[in-house]
């Protein structure tokens, strides 16, 4: 059978399927609760981190289990269905954009929303495409970025293979240049873009055969050369302004898109958080006006599909009079949303104009219950500020998650009850307590002497705390306050899968149900058998069968319909 050819495939998110225990797959590695034990680890903050998987992971006979297999294992009496309850399942903004975008050139890229080595055989028998484009934007670990371009090159080796994303640029700027160029190397991929928007990049590739990119201009590209990777010359950048660089879904074949999808009104963020990396990575702030909004919900709703959206604006709620004019304009619309949210911002008419706009639950980044930790934050306004924010929201019956760090320099251990008590008194439902990540470029890194901060990203130490007492400060917190209920980042159940249980219709205590039972074998192996009896689990089972998550859609098998071209690539910016 002749493959189908298309300008590309675009991988938006590559899951590294092997961390975790797969049932379904013949073969497949085992990483087992009991496999390291702390007298055999020869460096204890190696153990250290590994023990923070464990705590957040449920073991079945010696498998460890994030929630999307443990829910799969509970309804299914196996992991195969996982993607049902994994909130990488929900449309990615970045491949409905890039769909939208390139149709309009007269391009054809599919769009592979969720992706593991299992599926890419599979797709290898169907598709011929002449490029293969990678986002790092949810690619973590370069383990997984390397593997990922490995197995992708093998698979296609006639065609190019380009990575660009958030994570690529972070680690510019974030690595030795000799350790970034190995890194280059070793993933061996034809074309690298370091910039956050791209879309001329994007375009140029397109437009490019892949073994002749060395005679082209890209903006912000490295290529391929004689002495390894080279900018592909240094021409100025011509991107869409935020304004029309909106997705326009009657492009895109309902079908290809989950019930949810990802959105925006904003590039970059507002504020400038000492432990934040976002706002560098993105460049300056772009927000999208009201009108510019209504034509994409317009259009959203014409396809009759979509009844959800997840806003991904780091600050959505500021300034605050914007705002309120987006929610008067959703409004309008018969959509239910989630998003960010600042609640230091948030007055009575806001949360009012939320509810009636159909906002059902908010992440709050809150990041400690301290004063003076927000205030070496860079975090604005006040714990008062944030609980009255929070009470505006109660009222109108928007769900809340919290985000806390925990060790951020300065922080000390006496501030982890203070997160206990902010939780039980204000009786949010979800929160995730972490250990404080240590970027390079983060600004916090501009104070390192004055902080005394040795050591990077999970492995670190400063004048009042170091990571390994911040991971078990993090795993203290796990089961501390009396009602909200931990939403682990590390098992993909944080405010997103919170957002996959809402937008399937789950109520709050359906909701809930799933977290505590998920929660209440973690940390811990239980044999199956012993596991399946328990009357949680077996009320659990009951509540997937009542309620059954949908499969998640196959977007790369829908076509786009062409347009005619736009124009030339250049002045995409006039």
């Amino acid at each position: 059978m002749s493959r189908i050819q298309v300008d590309a495939l675009f991988f938006s998110y590559y899951e590294d399927i092997d961390r975790w225990h797969n049932d379904h797959v013949a073969g497949a590695p085992v990483l087992s609760a009991t496999a390291v034990r702390p007298e055999r680890v020869d460096d204890k903050e190696d153990h250290s981190e590994f023990s923070r998987l464990v705590s957040q992971s449920v073991g079945i006979d010696g498998g460890l289990y994030d929630m999307p297999r443990f829910c799969s294992w509970v309804a299914h009496g196996t992991t195969q269905h996982y993607q049902r309850y994994s909130p990488f399942s929900i449309t990615h903004l970045s491949g409905s954009y890039v769909r939208s975008l390139c149709t309009q050139h007269g391009y054809d890229v599919r769009h592979v929303n969720h992706a593991t080595r299992l599926d890419l055989p599979e797709l290898a028998d169907t598709f011929a495409p002449r490029w293969i484009l990678l986002s790092s934007t949810f690619l973590s670990e370069t383990t997984r970025m390397h593997d990922a371009c490995k197995r992708l090159r093998k698979l296609w080796p006639e065609a190019g293979l380009a990575v660009g994303g958030l994570v690529l640029i972070e680690l510019e700027k974030s690595m030795p240049p000799a350790a970034f160029a190995r890194l280059l190397k070793a993933c061996a991929a034809d074309a690298y873009v370091l910039s956050p928007q791209a879309e001329q990049a994007l375009l140029l590739l397109l437009e490019s055969d892949p073994k002749e990119l060395g005679r082209r201009a890209i903006p912000h590209t490295l290529v391929r050369g004689p002495s390894g990777y080279q900018p592909a010359g240094h021409p100025p950048e011509h991107n869409l302004a935020l304004e029309d660089a909106w997705v326009r879904w009657s492009r895109l074949d309902p079908a290809s898109l989950y019930h949810t999808v990802h959105t925006r009104t904003a590039r970059s963020c507002s504020f400038r958080c000492a432990f934040c990396t976002f706002p560098q990575l993105q460049g300056a702030l772009e927000q999208l006006t009201p009108a510019a909004l209504e034509r994409e919900l317009c259009e959203l709703e014409s396809l009759g599909h979509v009844h959800s959206l997840v806003f991904t604006d780091d600050t959505f709620n500021v300034p605050p009079e914007r705002f309120k004019d987006i929610c008067r304009t959703l409004a309008r619309h018969q959509l239910r949303w989630y998003s960010f949210f600042r609640p230091q911002f948030c007055d009575a008419e806001t949360a009012e104009l939320m509810r009636a706009a159909g906002c059902q639950a908010v992440f709050l980044g809150i990041e400690s219950a301290d004063n003076d930790m927000l205030r070496r934050m860079g975090k604005p306004g006040s714990i008062d500020k944030v609980r009255r924010g929070i009470e505006h929201l109660q009222k109108q019956g928007i769900l809340l998650h919290a985000n806390f760090i925990v060790g951020f320099p300065g922080d000390v251990p006496e501030n982890a009850p203070k997160i206990v008590d902010f939780l039980d008194q204000t009786g949010i439902d979800f929160f995730y307590a972490s250990a404080w990540f240590n970027s390079p470029t983060a600004p916090v890194s501009k104070q390192a002497a004055e902080y005394q901060i040795e050591g990077l990203y999970y492995r670190w130490k400063h004048a009042t705390m170091d990571s390994r007492q911040a991971i078990e400060i993090e795993k203290s917190l796990q089961r501390a306050p009396k009602h909200a209920l931990f939403a682990s980042e590390y098992t993909q159940f944080t405010f997103w899968g919170e957002t996959l249980f809402y937008c399937n219709g789950f109520d709050l205590a359906q909701t809930r149900q799933i977290f505590a039972t998920f929660n209440q074998f973690t940390g811990c192996d239980t044999p199956a058998e012993q596991l399946r009896a328990r009357p949680e689990v077996q009320a659990l089972a009951r509540l997937f069968q009542a309620y059954p998550l949908p499969e998640p859609p196959l977007t790369h098998r829908s076509p786009m319909t062409p347009t005619p071209m736009a124009g030339p690539v250049g002045p995409l910016v006039r």
